[in-house]
């Protein structure tokens, strides 16, 4: 086993730990919060939940980002080892304006 596929399987059991972990994971991040606004006197408020919820939702993307890698899993066929490729959803750029100036 190469260290790629040691760093994807360590990859993988992080996201199996934070999902079933999330809601202990939201309540420390809401605590931790609630902490450092008092601390602060509220003087960042805005910012501390605006932090919160960003740290929220990524607990939240994993543990979606895990439901639909086990639900991939779940619908592959038993002896398919491979997920089908994602589809292509880069685009070419879009055409160059011939009035605009080039950039600098």
């Amino acid at each position: 086993m190469g260290i790629a596929d040691r760093l994807k399987d360590l990859k993988t059991k992080a996201v199996d730990a934070t999902a079933e972990r999330s809601d202990k994971i939201h309540e420390a991040v809401e605590k931790v919060a609630t902490v450092a606004d008092e601390r602060t006197g509220g003087k960042y408020h805005e910012r501390i939940q605006n932090a919160s919820a960003k740290a929220g939702g990524l607990v939240d993307g994993l543990k979606d980002s895990d439901q639909d890698a086990a639900a991939q899993s779940a619908d592959a066929a038993p002896g398919d080892t491979q997920a089908a490729p994602a589809a292509d959803t880069q685009s070419a750029p879009p055409p160059a304006d011939a009035g605009s100036a080039p950039a600098a």
